[in-house]
């Protein structure tokens, strides 16, 4: 057998190959390999029966036919050709694959029920049904779901042919105790099948994963979400560690390709706009690419740190000296954003890593601009900017702007309001609306309620501080700061930012023993999740959305 296929993917800055072994390909491969040799073996056996005619039926006369061979030995050539076109996709085919497996069992059924049954027969050998599964599974690496449902289906042809023989050729119908000895291995092979299913799809990406992608090589897994992955990556030609966002390509084929196509430049653009920005406050996207199978990666700075959902709800809320020094930060990495004409559109406390990042603490990194909204006069990025439809309200309840919530287009005064609500969450430990715990709940109380004053939850915040977050939070977009700029200009006045000192942030970290996370592990089962998650129902919006 050839080597396993790989996947290439050429990535923006470094022109470089990045493979990965496609276990869509590989199955397909070996579903040829299978169907040649099935469409051989059912020659051969039609041709030696030819030859021999034997009669070895239990009444004289009786034999079985020789045409079930050759029509398996045509439907396998059939399914040769199509698992060899480049024109089928590789999932699709291992699909006719498992057909191929359904009718063959239905075949080898009516082969080996053709002869009568009588009372004193002993099973008739091992049942070919069984035989046909179990190979197949221990061959063909499907998603155990797809072996399961292909087993049963399996299990119910054999049945199916026993049923349809006897009426059909005026034979007597079999005891039922020997219905259930001819029938049980089909049952019992269904979990030999689904466990080996199992084992060999792992098994294949596992080998796919490990494989050097480009100029990195996968080390382990940090998380995972609904469709992607987050892998710790090594250069190998650098020092430098790296983390490789995965979007996974067997989910994608459960879109059609338009939607497929939709979502997948969905995150080439969250790679790209994360890789346009320059300030340091915002994590660094070093390549991304797309791989053959209809698959995406990205790669991005590897971060020590938490997010700061998880920060506040292990240590409380932050005294407001750290919570300006962090929120300065958050300023500078939007303000960056809205300069270049993006939208973040999803702040909120677990997009936040507070890091240790040389010799620096409290080094605000904002993370999952897979949202991003591009506000641009530009024709030619039109299109890409109505990649999200209008109407639809995008982001994390907990933190949307009311207008954002009613289906207006989000601008950076969405940004602003979230802003407001993180702020509340560093410095008051809690939600803006903890009561409303549920999504609509949240939507509709940022919509119609007014917030709590700061300054009555938080006793001892100064008035300017909490001046500013109740500003953040107006519902009326012309009541907010109209830009980052000025609500970091506004942070700076409070003199806050001048209590909290480096010597502070490393005294803080030295204390307090934290639990390894980086490269956003303790953000990517919330985060990442969340992002693919809200990005695959925005696809599905902009497609029944009408044009602007």
């Amino acid at each position: 057998m050839s080597a396993p296929p790989v996947l290439r993917a050429v990535g923006p800055e470094t022109g470089h190959v990045a493979k990965a072994t496609n276990w869509q390909e590989l199955g397909a491969r070996r579903l040829a390999w299978m169907a040649a040799l099935c469409a051989v073996l059912g020659v051969v056996g039609g041709l030696v029966g030819l030859l021999r005619q034997p009669n070895v039926g239990v009444r004289a006369g009786t034999e079985r036919p020789l045409a079930l061979t050759l029509v398996w030995a045509g439907l396998a050539a059939l399914v040769w050709l199509l698992a060899r076109s480049p024109r089928v996709p590789p999932l699709r085919r291992l699909d006719v694959g498992l057909g191929f497996l359904v009718v063959t069992s239905f075949l080898g059924g009516l082969y080996r029920h053709w002869l009568p049954y009588a009372e004193s027969d002993v099973v008739r050998g091992v049942s070919p049904v069984a035989l046909a599964v179990v190979f197949f599974a221990a061959v063909i690496p499907v998603p155990p779901r797809r072996m399961l449902v292909a087993a049963i289906a399996a299990g119910l042809m054999d049945a199916l042919a026993l049923a349809l023989v006897g009426p059909w050729l005026d034979q007597p119908t079999p005891p039922w105790n020997l219905w259930l000895w001819l029938l049980m291995p089909d049952v019992f092979v269904v979990f030999v099948a689904v466990v080996t299913s199992r084992f060999l799809h792992r098994l294949a990406e596992t080998v796919r994963r490990v494989r050097d992608m480009g100029a990195y090589r996968l080390v382990d897994e940090l998380g995972a979400g609904g469709m992607g992955e987050v892998w710790r990556a090594e250069h190998r030609g650098l020092a430098r560690p790296a983390a490789i966002k995965l979007i996974r390509a067997e989910l994608l084929g459960t879109f059609d390709v338009a939607k497929q196509q939709r979502l997948l430049t969905r995150f080439e653009r969250e790679a790209k706009a994360t890789a346009a920005l320059t300030s340091p406050h915002t994590i660094a996207v070093y390549d991304f690419g797309r791989t053959e199978d209809g698959g995406f990666y990205y790669v991005m700075e590897l971060l020590d740190g938490m997010d700061l959902e998880t920060l506040v709800a292990r240590h409380g809320r932050l005294p407001p000296e750290r919570a300006v020094y962090l929120l300065l930060q958050v300023c500078d990495s939007l303000a960056d954003a809205h300069a270049r004409g993006l939208v973040h559109r999803d702040i909120k406390p677990a997009n936040v890593m507070v890091c240790r990042q040389g010799s620096e603490r409290d080094f605000v990194k904002v993370l999952d601009f897979g949202l991003v909204k591009i506000e641009t006069d530009d024709e030619e990025l039109a299109d890409e900017a109505k990649l999200t439809a209008a109407g639809a309200p995008l982001g994390t309840p907990a933190y949307m702007a009311p207008e954002v919530a009613r289906g207006e287009e989000a601008s950076a005064a969405a940004d602003v309001y979230a802003f407001g609500c993180l702020a509340h969450w560093l410095l008051a430990g809690q939600l803006v609306f903890p009561h409303a715990l549920k999504p609509m709940p949240q939507i509709l109380a940022h919509t119609a309620e007014e917030p709590p004053r700061l300054d009555e939850l938080v006793p001892g915040v100064s008035e300017a501080l909490a001046s500013l977050v109740r500003a953040c939070l107006e519902k009326d977009v012309a009541e907010r700061p109209n830009s980052m700029e000025v609500v970091r200009a506004r942070l700076l006045a409070t003199g806050l930012a001048e209590g909290w000192s480096r010597t502070q942030s490393a005294d803080w970290w030295s204390s307090t023993e934290l639990e390894a996370a980086p490269a956003e592990a303790a953000a990517t089962d919330t985060a990442m999740a969340d992002t693919v998650d809200a990005a695959v129902a925005d696809t599905a919006v902009a497609d029944t959305a009408p044009a602007e």
